[in-house]
């Protein structure tokens, strides 16, 4: 999964004009969801009844057998999001660390926006610091956004992480974020890259809530139980 653009200017921009205008947010939703709806409808029309048997079986199917037919990553939380502060970052877990909480303070308006530039110049990839406009436009962008968190009197509690899942080379990683704030729980995905050695800030975006190897596991054993207690 990897998203189009920089999420301090894409991201927050979308949170910051759904904030500011709720019909148009209300309105984008409906029309994404007539349109998901007639996809939905034209892709049953053309499917066998084989194949749709097919469909109705999956979906009976356990939660951990799905995860594991599809080779999704079965996550697992971090115990300490402390991390020392470097020029640069050869450790992917020591990065996703620091770039989690630099995000989570851009997010609850704790840090000064110079210093999250700086990152994003520092520790950008290429493909960000590329698309990234000069220091008084993108801190213009910034203030603007961090504005509207204001005007939510949003704050936060706290938040925790995932380990990071590689791709086949591990070239690139990603990891999930889950803030608690005065908006209850948000999920957000980052991506990291490594570029030259050192790893890299790629893009992050708001996600689904994840999975945990062990809610999994807690799963199973009340599924045992219960047929236990059937038998």
């Amino acid at each position: 999964m990897k998203f189009p653009i920089i999420p301090a200017l894409l991201s927050a921009s979308m949170i910051l004009v759904a904030c500011s205008n709720p019909s148009f947010d209300e309105e984008a939703k409906r029309v994404e969801q007539v349109k998901a709806e007639k996809a939905k409808k034209e892709a049953a029309e053309k499917l066998s009844e084989e194949e749709k048997y097919e469909i109705y079986k999956d979906m009976e199917k356990p939660l951990d057998e799905v995860i594991q037919e599809n080779d999704l990553d079965v996550l697992e939380e971090v115990s300490s999001v402390e991390v020392e502060t470097k020029d640069t970052y050869e450790d992917p877990v020591e990065f996703s660390k620091y770039t989690s909480q630099i995000l989570y303070n851009f997010y609850i308006s704790q840090i000064d926006l110079k210093t999250y530039y700086n990152f994003l110049v520092q520790h950008g990839s290429e493909r960000v610091k590329e698309e990234l406009p000069s220091e008084k436009d993108a801190i213009a962008i910034f203030t603007s956004i961090q504005d509207s968190f204001k005007q939510q009197n949003l704050t936060g509690d706290s938040y925790t992480l995932t380990n990071v899942a590689f791709d086949r080379m591990k070239r690139e990683g990603n990891f999930y974020r889950k803030v608690i704030t005065t908006n209850g729980e948000e999920y957000f995905m980052t991506i990291i890259k490594k570029e030259n050695g050192v790893w890299k800030f790629e893009d992050d975006g708001p996600a689904p809530p994840y999975i945990l190897g062990s809610d999994l596991t807690q799963e199973n054993q009340e599924t045992i139980t219960e047929q236990e207690e059937v038998q």
